[in-house]
């Protein structure tokens, strides 16, 4: 059970979130498209680029909440539990959340080793279209579960868009109209992924690479 003095967090409720975020935000993109930061890495682990986002907006002597999962053993951390009431299905118990990513890194590793075979096979055999399709519904796959196992205390969004970000890196793709500060208008169809309809997210998602 979560002491009862613990905070909650919101990193909304610091007062110059709306400065501090977005220019957090562009900055680890910037260094993400020059080749400081290993997508791959990233890809399987976000909690460097948790700590860079949000180790100014945690709460006072709350600072382990940025760059750290529920359940680590920090006192306000091991027993983090969240709720979404629009959706019952979100949240791992801060208990599982440890083994849920360790699952989750081997899908993310597995998937992109198959991915590299893909990407490996000349266009004229296999088109770029075809190529970035699979990206697609592969990445759309781990950004869904990632969301369902929502590991940090906040900022989970932030992650989900930042890991599609660090996987198409990995193969020079830099979406046109995807963004990592702002949630995109997609909650519906990662409910509808989550209830066997994967179509219309991973179209979004698609759509959001290209720019249309």
């Amino acid at each position: 059970m979560q002491p009862h003095d613990c905070p909650s967090w919101d990193y909304e409720d610091h007062p110059d979130h709306k400065t501090i975020l977005p220019s957090l935000c562009t900055r680890l993109l910037l260094r993400l498209r020059a080749g400081v930061l290993d997508p791959l890495l990233l890809s399987c682990d976000t909690r460097a680029a948790h700590r860079f986002l949000f180790s100014e907006l945690t709460p006072d002597d709350y600072d382990y909440f940025a760059g750290h999962y529920r359940g680590e053993n920090f006192r306000c951390l091991k027993y983090y539990d969240v709720q979404v009431p629009s959706d019952p299905r979100v949240g791992v118990y801060a208990a599982g959340v440890a083994r849920a990513i360790e699952y989750l890194m081997g899908v993310t590793g597995d998937g992109i080793t198959a991915i590299d075979g893909a990407y490996a096979v000349p266009d004229a055999h296999l088109s770029k279209q075809e190529k970035i399709v699979y990206l697609v519904v592969f990445s759309t796959r781990v950004l869904v579960e990632f969301l369902r196992v929502h590991p940090y205390a906040n900022g989970n969004g932030h992650m989900g868009r930042f890991i599609i970000f660090s996987i198409l890196a990995h193969y020079n793709i830099w979406p046109k109209k995807w963004p990592l500060d702002e949630s995109p208008s997609y909650h519906q169809l990662i409910s509808d992924y989550r209830s066997g309809n994967p179509g219309p997210l991973e179209a979004f998602v698609l759509n959001a690479i290209l720019g249309k």
